[in-house]
């Protein structure tokens, strides 16, 4: 084996460890996510089932609502100010996978919605979102 051939051999292990040390803190796929782009079949699975995800906060929508992951699945019914959540914390979140249904979100999650929220949950309609139960702050690591 040459020289340059052992050199690149080494190099894309080498690559890959960088990469992933990386990626620690980076918003990754949730459960819900992962259910959505496997089609209408994972979705209805995962549908009124409890998850527990580990993932980092992507935006904060508005009191009663915030978003984890690469593809910002809904986080709902917790109060991110008064728990001092902010982008970028990695929180643990426990909750029931609902889908957004307006009709839903006015009888029977009974939360004081701001504008902002509402908008995002009218605009988000038929997708999943994780109601919570429990929402609690990792450690940095």
């Amino acid at each position: 084996m040459s020289t340059s051939s052992k050199k690149e051999m080494f190099a894309l292990p080498a690559a890959a460890a960088v990469a992933s040390a990386l990626m620690v803190g980076c918003a990754e796929e949730t459960p819900v996510q992962e259910a959505e782009e496997a089609g209408p079949t994972a979705e209805a699975a995962i549908l009124d089932e409890t998850v527990t995800m580990q993932n980092e906060v992507t935006e904060i929508v508005g009191p009663n609502l915030f978003t984890v992951g690469e593809d910002d699945t809904p986080v709902v019914g917790v109060d991110a100010a008064a728990q001092d959540i902010q982008d970028g914390d990695m929180v643990q979140v426990t909750g029931t996978v609902r889908q957004i249904v307006q009709t839903d979100i006015e009888s029977e999650w009974d939360w004081d919605f701001d504008n902002d929220e509402m908008d995002y949950l009218v605009e988000r309609e038929l997708d999943l979102a994780v109601i919570a139960d429990e929402v609690r702050e990792l450690p940095a690591e």
